[in-house]
């Protein structure tokens, strides 16, 4: 798994893509217990199509459904399951939420150790999951947040302001 998100992270690097390392990939490189099935990749949905040819998968297709949004390609490299998502955009009860935009991998370092992946916020499963109003994805987020109390705590801060700013974003 882990030589397959350093593949990843020099493709898109080479290719001049922003990006982020989301989902259980994420967690496991910051010291989560668990064991991803798959490789979860975030990008602007500009750069969707150029990040799918980077990594040899479809070209991406618009993925609609529960109040979520994005284009999405799947596929395999080296026989681990790649999801790739551009443009996430969740609409629910709480509002609409957009992004993060992905930022550029710290200056020499794209790809070249593992300080160069670029890790999804701590938080931005768990205010998907509100603005969502989805008390299952919720509750599998608020799991997955870490265990420390400071880490924590900053993870649940971040969500709190990514839920007002989609709140805000409503009115």
């Amino acid at each position: 798994m882990l030589a397959v998100v350093r593949a990843i992270a020099l493709r898109l690097d080479a290719a001049g893509v922003d990006w982020w390392l989301a989902g259980g990939a994420a967690r496991l490189l910051r010291g989560g217990a668990g064991r991803p099935r798959d490789v979860d990749i975030e990008v602007r949905a500009e750069d969707t199509a150029q990040a799918a040819r980077a990594l040899g998968l479809p070209l991406p297709a618009v993925a609609a459904g529960g109040g979520w949004r994005s284009l999405r390609s799947e596929g395999a490299i080296a026989g681990v399951p790649v999801d790739l998502s551009g443009g996430i955009t969740v609409s629910g009860p709480g509002g609409t939420l957009a992004g993060p935009d992905p930022v550029p991998a710290p200056e020499g370092q794209p790809g070249a150790s593992w300080a160069g992946i670029p890790l999804l916020p701590e938080g931005e499963a768990h205010a998907r999951a509100v603005v969502s109003g989805d008390e299952r994805r919720r509750a599998a987020a608020e799991a997955a947040l870490p265990d420390d109390p400071v880490l924590r705590a900053a993870a649940l801060a971040y969500a709190d302001s990514r839920i007002a700013a989609a709140a805000s974003a409503a009115r």
